[in-house]
């Protein structure tokens, strides 16, 4: 441990290159700062003539609503933390979305959004027909590219709807498996730990592609999905093309995913739900390139609970996630295993005053062990396990204006950089 009393010169030697990396820290979190103190002092003049809330036609037919949100933190192109499947960095996104709304009859309607993020391209994240056959009851079946059933933060994952700025591990931190590129031994799976921004494996896909998540959260699978709420009960079922890791638009493998979530509201504020999900991650591409004994191993399985609970000025949610990736290793005895993960955050937030608010998130990332094939006696988690914190605090500085200010922190076993800190800022416009 370092003084900070004055000693010898070998002691200030010592302390210098610690007091450089606090100057470089505090340079950073001044940077930050700035960027929201300046977005604080502009966002009157420039919001004041955007629109407050949804846009809606004369006749009441169609809706419009959007959000905009910018993401500032350092730049980060060693410990690839907050990598996600769009090959972006979620702590420095520039993202817009359009929401749509069209109710062609008292039954049917089409709903949709079209999203940029960081001005790649304009996609359509979502886009399905709506039917609610009776009017009196809350049942609707939805078809298109549709919103996903598995577990609730899907559901919180845009604007200020997600408590803090960063994603949840499940839902972003990338693992090293590829639906596209297959390990030949346990060993390739082993040199790819802490590496889910740039896998890599023989057999299949020589290309440069991230990783894949436990789930997705900013990708919507194509399918069928009905839901039905009565009471304290709320019950969702889809049908549909991908899986929970690897949702698709087009079909790429011969296999279909089941879905489901039951939820209970029975006290005021307190929501419990479970989900689970089934489907095949793996792509035919890469399939056909094994034995036809080995192509059976390709499913993804995951089951979930979450708990919301909100009161005043209060809101907190948990949710805990295990995901099993069935993977044909082609030299392996036996030729086919499961890799295990689980994964699972709480957060809070507290709104003090109407303006003012602060929120907090803690969480885990686990992975089950494979042994080595040179030495099988020695087992190491097939990935490395991650823990993050990360606290909040924001500021409303208009009813659709939101400034946020914060701090992530995450650890890892494995990998070239094992853990790392990141200032964030944040602004978001919703109407």
């Amino acid at each position: 441990m370092v003084s900070h009393r004055r000693g010898n010169r070998a002691t200030r030697l010592v302390a210098w290159p610690v007091k450089m990396r606090e100057s470089m820290l505090r340079l950073k979190m001044s940077r930050v700062a700035g960027l929201v103190f300046c977005a604080c002092l502009g966002a009157q003049a420039a919001f004041a003539q955007l629109p407050e809330g949804p846009y809606v036609t004369p006749d009441g037919r169609v809706t419009l609503a959007g959000e905009f949100s910018a993401t500032a933190g350092p730049h980060d192109t060693t410990a690839f933390f907050n990598y996600n499947d769009y090959n972006h960095d979620a702590l420095r996104t520039v993202r817009v979305r359009l929401l749509g709304e069209w109710r062609l009859t008292s039954q049917f309607a089409f709903l949709g959004e079209l999203r940029s993020e960081n001005n790649d391209h304009l996609e359509a994240a979502a886009l399905y027909l709506r039917w609610r056959p009776w009017a009196g009851h809350e049942f609707d079946v939805q078809a298109g590219r549709i919103p996903p059933v598995i577990g609730a933060y899907a559901r919180h994952a845009y604007g200020r709807d997600n408590l803090v700025i960063g994603t949840p591990l499940a839902y972003q931190y990338l693992t090293s498996l590829r639906p596209d590129a297959l390990p030949a031994t346990y060993d390739d799976v082993l040199r790819m730990r802490a590496r889910g921004w740039r896998p890599s494996f023989p057999i299949g896909s020589q290309s440069i592609e991230p990783g894949v998540s436990l789930v997705s959260a900013f990708r919507w699978d194509t399918g069928v999905e009905t839901h039905w709420q009565n009471g304290f009960l709320d019950l969702s079922a889809a049908l549909t093309r991908g899986s929970p890791a690897v949702p698709v638009v087009r079909e790429t493998n011969s296999g279909l995913e089941w879905s489901g979530r039951v939820a209970l509201t029975r006290i005021p504020g307190l929501t419990i739900g479970f989900s689970a999900a089934r489907g095949d991650w793996i792509e035919d591409s890469v399939l056909n390139l094994l034995n036809p004994s080995q192509r059976t191993s390709s499913s993804q399985t995951i089951i979930g609970s979450d708990f919301e609970y909100g009161r005043s000025g209060f809101l907190m949610r948990a949710e805990w996630l295990k995901a099993v990736f069935d993977l044909p290793i082609a030299t392996a005895t036996p030729t086919a295993t499961s890799l295990g993960s689980s994964s699972g955050f709480v957060e809070a937030r507290y709104r003090w005053t109407p303006r003012w608010q602060t929120a907090a998130r803690v969480e885990r990332l686990d992975f089950t062990s494979l042994p080595s094939t040179l030495n099988p006696s020695v087992r190491l988690p097939w990935d490395a396990p991650v823990v993050r914190v990360e606290g909040v605090v924001g500021y409303r500085a208009l009813r659709n204006l939101e400034l946020r200010g914060g701090w992530q922190y995450d650890w890892r076993d494995g990998g070239r950089v094992t853990e790392r800190g990141y200032p964030t800022g944040q602004v978001l416009y919703w109407f």
